[in-house]
């Protein structure tokens, strides 16, 4: 059984958050840091066990985060949806509507809203 509260655990979950905020695979990831996919998923699931500092380097580059991004944290994340994860799963039409409000809302505040 795996310790949700170790080390191995918390790393492998920020790379599993930080992997699908870029829209990435197991096997994206795999290719950029140069390791088996399986192994990928155990890193993600704490089962790996502890990772050498060149590797969580790669990682990290990989992922566009620090290396201390990557060993935080963050208790609020854990239970909460990412707003990418919920946007994802609406149908195009909605994702659209989103969108639309979002920029009237920086409108609203001053901010430029950006097209697209």
């Amino acid at each position: 059984m795996v310790d949700i509260h170790s080390e191995e655990y918390i790393l492998g979950q920020n790379i599993r958050k930080y992997r699908l905020r870029l829209g990435w695979s197991q096997a994206d990831l795999s290719n950029a840091v140069d390791i088996d996919r399986a192994d990928i998923s155990k890193y993600e699931n704490g089962a790996k066990g502890i990772m050498s500092s060149s590797l969580l380097r790669k990682f990290a580059k990989a992922l566009g985060v620090s290396m201390d991004a990557l060993m935080d944290e963050e208790e609020s994340e854990n239970t909460a949806t990412p707003i990418q994860e919920k946007y994802e799963k609406l149908s195009p039409r909605h994702q659209e509507m989103v969108k639309e409000t979002i920029d009237a809302f920086l409108f609203q505040e001053g901010h430029v809203a950006m097209a697209g």
